[in-house]
């Protein structure tokens, strides 16, 4: 068990004050002050400056409080393996995704791996790539399947799997016979991109300006379905992550053509954790994940 004055200055960090933290404790206020008194004067140093507006971290608290969360995930996953060895092996696995790997290969993986491990439950968390990482890092996930990730000191990149953005098209699109398109091909057609949010609409953006194009697109989404369904009803072209279509792909209803733009071909998937000690169920899980989306290419 870690120390009650570590376990109670967490909760008070992600509570962000000492009454909140004490009703999600199950215990009264002032046992909370004295446990995090009992850990200041063991350090040293003030950890909290308190106020009637709740708490504020010192410079050696925001340190601790690093340390501490990392030696409670760390204590979760250790204890999450011994169960796993007393044959205890109900588990939540907890991922954050982006919208467009939903149908590439994550349900699959889930149920390969509910296969193997029927007591193992899942939960999915749909949020834009960078609050996947954002999640990772504060460990409110267990894995985080984002889209272009970049090198974070506290991110472990597990793998990184190719997925270009790509033309959507009807197959009896004119453009549907091509290798290849060039944004000028596209610029011909009613397009459906998604929203500026997104980071790969920024991407396909940076591609138009540095070519000295501007597309404007005939619909404008915050989701992947309204592209899908503006294709699909003949309206027009769509630019979508490359598994965002993939099912659509297989059963034959879209087509996915290569943009001819090296910005836009060489973007990639990326499954990250926090560097942290993985349980084994999780690291279980990761591989099959992994096979799971690499199947989709």
């Amino acid at each position: 068990m870690l120390p009650g004055g570590l376990t109670a200055f967490h909760a008070v960090v992600e509570a962000g004050s000492i009454r909140r933290a004490s009703v999600l404790m199950g215990v009264v206020p002032s046992s909370v002050s004295r446990q995090i008194a009992l850990l200041e004067r063991q350090i040293g140093t003030a950890l909290l400056e308190r106020s009637s507006g709740g708490v504020t971290l010192t410079h050696a608290g925001k340190l601790v409080a690093g340390y501490a969360r990392s030696a409670i995930l760390d204590f979760d996953s250790l204890r999450a393996d011994l169960d796993d060895l007393r044959g205890s092996r109900r588990r939540l696995i907890k991922i954050a995704m982006v919208e467009s790997i939903v149908s590439g290969g994550p349900m699959q993986a889930v149920q390969a791996f509910r296969q193997r491990f029927d007591s193992v439950t899942f939960q999915m968390n749909i949020v834009p790539a960078p609050v996947v990482i954002d999640l990772v890092k504060r460990g409110a996930c267990d894995i985080g399947i984002a889209f272009c990730a970049a090198p974070d000191l506290d991110i472990t990149h597990i793998s990184s799997l190719h997925e270009p953005i790509v033309l959507v098209v009807q197959p009896s699109h004119p453009l549907a016979d091509r290798p290849a398109v060039s944004l000028a091909d596209i610029a011909q057609y009613p397009l459906a991109l998604p929203d500026e949010h997104y980071g790969f609409r920024q991407m396909f953006d940076r591609a138009c300006h540095t070519s000295g194009m501007h597309i404007e697109p005939a619909l404008s989404a915050n989701g992947f379905e309204a592209i899908r369904d503006f294709v699909r009803s003949g309206a027009g072209i769509g630019v979508l992550p490359y598994r965002a279509i993939a099912r659509e792909q297989h059963i034959g209803h879209l087509l996915s053509l290569t943009i001819d733009e090296p910005l836009l071909r060489e973007t990639t998937i990326e499954i990250v954790v926090r560097k942290r000690r993985l349980a084994r169920v999780v690291r279980l899980f990761a591989d099959e994940l992994v096979r799971a989306i690499s199947a989709w290419n």
